[in-house]
C-alpha cells in the first residue's frame, strides 16, 4: 500500500518504519507537527528524522508550522476547569492526522498511519479513534499499529546511532508537565531516602533507590581521607602475579563479584557478568583508544638515540576546520606535551629524527620547553612515575634520573598528515609493569574504541567481547561510551604519606547528551548505571553538577576529580574494574565506592586464588 506515514520525530520512526515495511508498505513520512514547542525544538527534531530518512532513502515531507492553529484547536478544552488530558491531546492528534489525511487525499496516497502509538505515555485508543476517524473523512485506508512493546527496542537504537531525543511529548503544556512529574520523582525518591535509611542489596534491589548521593555505603568508622594514609592502601603484590599478557579469550578470565557493602566474594569467570545485570541496567564505557605513542628515535646532529611518548596535544586544531577542507593547509604540525629520554641532554631546541624501515625521515620533534607542570614548579614531583628500567619498555621514560616531561613541536618533513606519520613510526605503550610482551598491540584496545586520545587503555573494557556486548543488549541493559583521555597519572603511585596532599594530574573528558539522558531515565525507572572502569567513573561523576543534582553533557572538558573514601558517588551504582597498583589513586577510588577494609580483604583472596593483576589481568564487579 502506498502509505503515509504521520511521524512525530526520529527515533519514534525507528521501528515502525522497520515492521511497515516488512509488511510491504511503501512509505513516506510524514512531519506534521504544528504543536512542537518551541520552534527551535520543532526543527531539531525535524532535522533528526531527515538525516535518518535520507540515510534509509524513504522520502518525507514536511507540513506548515502554525502553533497559533494549535493552539486554537486546544484553548476551548484548557480554559475549562478541571479539564481531562486526554481530551487535549485528542484535538492536538485530530488536528495533526487532518492535515496528513488531507495531504494523503491530494496525492494519492491509499492509507495512512501515525508512529504516535510507540510512546507509553501517549493515550493509544484515543490515537486509533482519531486516526481511523480522519482516513473514513478522506475515504483512506487505516493502518494502525499499537507500536508500544516495540519502545525499548526504539530507545535502544535511537541511542546507537547518535540521535537527539527529547523528554516531553511536544506541546508547551506537556513539557511543563514533564518536569513537574521529574520533579515528583525527586521528591519521592528524597521522601524514600528519609524513610528507609537501611541499605538495599545493589544486585538484587536496584529498583529499590534513594537518592543519588545516599547510595554510597558509608564509610566504615573513621575512613576517611582525613585519617587515612597511604599506606593504608598498599600491599605487597608479587611480579609473578603481575599479568604480563591478556587471557587467551577476553571474557574467560576471572571475576571477582564483590559486594560493596558487605564486602561477600563469588568467583566467576568474566562472561558469567551477564547473570548479574538486569534488563534496564546502563553500562557505561571509556571509548577512547590508546595513540601509538610511543617513538624510538635519533637526536638531529649526534645521531645518538632518543625516545618520545606523547601524553597529550596542547593546542589542538579547531574541529570546525576539516583537514580535507579545500585550500587548507595539511595535517603537518602539532605541539604535544611528552616524556623524552634523556630528558638531562634534551635542551630546548633540539631535535629528534624518527625514521621509517627504508630510513627516511616521516617524523620530526622539536623541543620546546618544560611542560606546563613543570613551569608551575612540578617538573621533579610529576613528571616521572616509578623508576622502571626495562630497555624494551617506555618505563624508561619514566626513570626519576630523566626528569623528561616537555612541551615538544611534532612535524612532518614530507606531505605525510601527523596522523599518517605516527601510525608509521609509533608503537602502542604498554604500561611500564608489562615486559617483553611481543604479542598482538590490539588486545590492549577494546572492541568498542574509537578516537585515539589516551596514552594508556581504560582496561576494565578490554574483558568484553562483541557478542558479549550484544548478549547483555538483548537481555533489555544498555551499552554506553564516554571519552577520558587517559594519562600516565593511572600508573604512579602516591608518594605523600597524605593522599589528600597528592595532587592528581588533569584529564578531559566528554559525557554526550545521549548518556546523559540514558543515565538520567536509568535512574528514574530503578535501574542501575554500571561503570565500566574507574576512567568511567572519573567522567560520569565529573560531570555531576551538585548545585542542581543532575548529570550535564560535557565536550572535552577538564577534570581532576580525585575520589578517596569519604567522597559521594553521584551517578554510579556498580563498577567493573582490574586489580590496581599498590599506593595508587585507584585503590583509593575502589576503596571509596565501597571501603577500604573490603578492598583489602577482595585483594587479599584474589591474591590466594590466583587472579592475575593489573592492565591484562583478571576483573572485579563491585555490585
Amino acid at each position: 500500500m502506498k502509505l503515509l506515514l504521520h511521524a512525530c520525530c526520529g527515533p519514534c520512526s525507528l521501528e515502525p518504519v522497520r515492521l511497515l515495511v516488512q509488511e510491504g508498505h511503501d512509505i513516506t513520512i510524514a512531519y506534521m507537527n504544528s504543536n512542537i514547542h518551541p520552534e527551535q525544538e520543532y526543527a531539531l527534531r525535524r532535522d533528526t528524522l531527515l538525516a535518518w530518512a535520507n540515510e534509509e532513502g524513504i522520502p518525507v515531507v514536511e507540513g506548515v508550522y502554525d502553533p497559533a492553529l494549535w493552539g486554537a484547536a486546544i484553548s476551548p478544552i484548557v480554559e475549562a476547569p478541571d479539564y481531562d488530558r486526554s481530551e487535549r491531546c485528542r484535538a492536538c492528534y485530530h488536528l495533526r492526522f487532518e492535515e496528513a489525511a488531507r495531504y494523503a487525499k491530494e496525492h494519492g496516497f491509499e492509507g495512512i498511519a501515525t508512529t504516535l502509538s510507540v510512546s507509553p505515555y501517549q493515550f493509544t485508543e484515543v490515537i486509533a479513534e482519531e486516526l481511523q476517524d480522519r482516513a473514513r473523512a478522506y475515504g483512506l485506508e487505516v493502518v494502525f499499529r499499537d507500536f508500544r512493546p516495540l519502545y525499548q527496542e526504539a530507545t535502544r537504537r535511537s541511542r546507537s546511532l547518535g540521535m537527539y531525543r527529547q523528554n516531553f511529548c511536544g506541546c508547551r503544556l506537556s513539557q511543563d508537565e514533564a518536569a513537574e512529574e521529574r520533579e515528583e520523582r525527586k521528591r519521592a525518591r528524597k521522601a524514600a531516602k528519609v524513610a528507609s535509611p537501611a541499605p538495599k542489596e545493589a544486585s538484587t534491589k536496584a529498583g529499590a533507590k534513594a537518592s543519588k548521593a545516599s547510595k554510597a555505603p558509608a564509610p566504615a568508622s573513621g575512613e576517611t581521607a582525613m585519617f587515612l594514609k597511604t599506606s593504608d592502601f598498599d600491599y605487597v603484590l608479587p611480579e609473578e602475579k603481575i599479568a604480563q599478557e591478556p587471557a587467551r579469550v577476553r571474557d574467560e578470565c576471572k571475576l571477582l563479584v564483590m559486594n560493596r557493602e558487605s564486602g561477600a566474594l563469588e568467583d566467576k569467570i568474566f562472561s558469567d557478568i551477564y547473570d548479574y545485570i538486569q534488563p534496564g541496567d546502563v553500562l557505561v564505557a571509556n571509548e577512547t583508544r590508546v595513540m601509538p605513542a610511543r617513538l624510538f628515535g635519533t637526536k638531529h646532529k649526534t645521531k645518538g638515540s632518543a625516545e618520545l611518548l606523547l601524553l597529550r596535544e596542547v593546542f589542538a586544531k579547531p574541529a570546525t576546520v576539516p583537514t580535507t577542507a579545500p585550500d587548507a593547509s595539511p595535517n603537518t604540525t602539532a605541539l604535544w606535551e611528552a616524556l623524552v629520554r634523556p630528558g638531562k641532554r634534551l635542551k630546548p631546541g633540539a631535535r629528534i629524527d624518527f625514521c621509517d624501515a627504508q630510513g627516511k625521515v616521516v617524523l620530526q620533534a622539536e623541543i620546546i620547553d618544560w611542560a606546563r607542570e613543570a613551569l608551575e614548579g612540578e617538573k621533579n614531583a610529576n613528571a616521572n612515575p616509578a623508576n622502571l628500567t626495562n630497555p624494551t619498555n617506555p618505563a624508561n621514560l619514566t626513570d626519576p634520573t630523566n626528569k623528561g616531561e616537555r612541551l615538544v613541536r611534532l612535524s612532518t618533513p614530507s606531505c605525510k598528515t601527523l596522523d599518517e606519520a605516527l601510525h608509521q613510526v609509533g608503537h602502542t605503550p604498554l604500561p611500564p609493569y608489562i615486559k617483553n610482551y611481543h604479542g598482538d598491540e590490539e588486545l590492549y584496545q577494546t572492541v568498542f574504541s574509537t578516537q585515539e586520545k589516551s596514552a594508556a587503555a581504560p582496561t576494565a573494557g578490554l574483558h568484553f567481547t562483541p557478542e558479549l556486548i550484544e548478549r547483555i543488549k538483548a537481555k533489555g541493559a544498555y551499552f554506553e561510551t564516554v571519552e577520558l583521555e587517559v594519562g600516565l597519572d593511572t600508573f604512579r603511585i602516591v608518594e605523600e604519606e597524605n593522599p589528600a596532599a597528592h595532587r592528581i594530574h588533569t584529564e578531559f573528558y566528554t559525557v554526550p547528551d545521549r548518556v546523559v539522558d540514558a543515565v538520567t531515565e536509568a535512574h528514574e525507572r530503578g535501574s542501575r548505571v554500571i561503570a565500566v572502569g574507574t576512567t568511567s567513573v572519573r567522567s560520569l561523576e565529573s560531570a555531576w553538577d551538585a548545585q542542581s543534582s543532575t548529570l550535564c553533557a560535557c565536550q572535552h572538558e577538564a577534570t581532576a576529580l580525585y575520589l578517596l573514601p569519604g567522597s559521594p558517588f553521584n551517578v554510579v551504582d556498580a563498577l567493573i574494574t582490574n586489580f590496581h597498583v599498590p599506593r595508587s589513586t585507584l585503590m583509593m577510588l575502589v576503596s571509596a565506592f565501597s571501603t577500604r577494609e573490603n578492598i583489602m580483604n577482595a585483594y587479599q583472596h584474589a591474591l590466594e586464588t590466583d587472579y592475575r593483576f593489573l592492565s591484562f589481568g583478571d576483573a572485579m564487579f563491585i555490585v
